[in-house]
């Protein structure tokens, strides 16, 4: 596939071991997966124990009430061997249960279903299994998230907004995510919803943040913080904001376009990967026959 580059607290606990001894990944899906060739529910198992996974499910994003069943037989039917745990409950009160806990604490891959990702902000916000899902994450357990469940992957989250390819004053805003990364901001189905200006606006007004936007059939794997790699069909655009120059942000009001000076855009397909510290892309040379 070609590549284009353009310029334009984790909760208190206790460890046995350091968390940089374990491997903290992220894998942001943008939507949509294609349940006939799923490359991407095979890469989430794969990094979460293969046939052995332990797999907890997170359905409070979806408005449909077996989200979480259609995952734990679509994880049954791709070789995970120990039935999956879809934690079934859309009330705050429900969220700290003890067998809520121990499931979370119990697993190696946790999977958030998609929907509207304020219904996960609202749940789950504060209580004590949101602490432990950051724990999980910082001892190792694979973290994935679909549509919404990407979007709340981050401390600063795109909670709403409009698309095109223009930045606008007020085009997004945003909320509270679960802040397993606070280098990043992602947004999904990101091409297929003209979302670009949004996330050009989200970066603007954050500049020390990466921009990440996934394409449907699409996940951007982030590994502690530090590498990003593509997978799947589309692309993921990141777009960086650290070299910005000039931009009247602050000033623009009425929902008017906004002019940006010195954004880098990066539109990266499967095969390519992203330093997120030193901020470069890389992208794999031709193979010649």
């Amino acid at each position: 596939m070609v590549c284009a580059t353009r310029w334009i607290h984790i909760a208190s606990g206790t460890y046995n071991h350091p968390a940089s001894t374990y491997m903290r990944t992220l894998i942001a899906i943008g939507g949509a997966m294609d349940l006939e060739d799923p490359v991407i529910f095979k890469e989430f198992i794969r990094r979460a124990g293969g046939e052995k996974a332990r797999i907890v499910i997170l359905p409070q994003a979806s408005g449909l009430k077996d989200a979480g069943d259609e995952y734990v037989r679509k994880f049954r039917e791709l070789g995970v061997k120990r039935k999956s745990v879809s934690l079934e409950f859309r009330s705050r009160v429900d969220a700290d249960l003890p067998r809520h806990l121990q499931a979370v604490r119990n697993a190696s891959g946790i999977f958030i279903a998609g929907g509207t990702q304020m219904r996960l902000s609202f749940i789950l916000g504060g209580t004590k299994l949101e602490s432990e899902l950051r724990l999980a994450y910082q001892r190792g357990t694979i973290i994935a998230g679909t549509s919404a469940g990407a979007a709340i992957l981050s401390r600063v989250m795109l909670a709403y907004g409009r698309g095109g390819p223009t930045p606008r004053e007020r085009i997004a805003q945003f909320s509270q995510g679960f802040g397993f990364t606070d280098q990043i901001i992602f947004d999904q189905h990101f091409r297929q919803r003209d979302r670009f200006g949004r996330l050009a606006y989200a970066v603007t007004t954050h500049p020390g943040l990466l921009g990440v936007g996934v394409d449907e059939n699409t996940a951007a794997i982030v590994e502690n913080d530090a590498k990003l790699s593509v997978i799947g069909r589309g692309a993921v655009t990141i777009v960086d904001g650290r070299r910005i120059t000039a931009s009247d942000v602050a000033e623009i009001t009425a929902s008017r376009p906004i002019a940006i000076s010195g954004l880098q855009v990066h539109v990266l397909t499967q095969g390519c990967s992203f330093d997120i510290r030193k901020r470069t892309a890389h992208i794999p040379p031709l193979a010649l026959e």
